[in-house]
């Protein structure tokens, strides 16, 4: 299991040294004086899976990790914001369409970014409005169909829903839930 690149050295409460010690069935970093334990937690994102006459919408990476390759429209969750605003904002963002959440598509791990373990909720979306043109950290978007993916794509994760989306295409469109 790879380990979390943030390392917490003070405590955030009392400020004295942190030891590693084993707590919580794990070693964590864990305060001597007043028992605070930093527990290392994944960062959450959402995205959408966001299909038209059969074809799914992907973005171009215009900034690393992964820069120039193509992934679905996602991103991290904002403090005050829940996975399906988040997912829209970021479809938004990146491909300029206002969509519409028509389910959970899969939850994913996300165990090899180098900016650390994460979770993917991605949900099913269908363009609503507005004017596909990338945006944020898309150079470019467009709608792939599934004999017609490019091969350069950025995350595990991203493959892993595109692969589910191909089967069930194949399979005759057919959602199936993911165990």
């Amino acid at each position: 299991m790879p380990r979390s690149t943030i390392t917490m050295n003070y405590c955030p409460r009392c400020g004295h040294h942190l030891a590693d010690k084993f707590a919580f069935g794990r070693t964590r970093r864990v305060c001597p004086d007043c028992g605070f334990v930093f527990f290392r937690e994944p960062k959450v994102a959402a995205g959408a899976l966001v299909e038209r006459d059969g074809a799914v919408l992907l973005v171009r990476r215009s900034v690393d990790p992964k820069k120039g390759a193509w992934a679905l429209p996602a991103g991290y969750m904002e403090i005050d914001e829940g996975p399906v605003a988040a997912a829209l904002r970021e479809c938004f963002e990146e491909t300029g369409l206002m969509v519409r959440i028509t389910g959970l598509f899969g939850v994913y791990h996300i165990a090899n970014d180098p900016r650390g373990a994460g979770v993917l909720i991605l949900y099913r979306g269908v363009p609503e409005s507005g004017k596909i043109k990338a945006g944020d950290d898309a150079s470019e978007v467009k709608f792939f169909r599934p004999d017609d993916l490019p091969d350069d794509i950025a995350f595990a994760s991203t493959r892993r829903a595109l692969l589910r989306w191909c089967v069930e295409k194949e399979e005759g469109g057919g959602r199936r839930d993911e165990r």
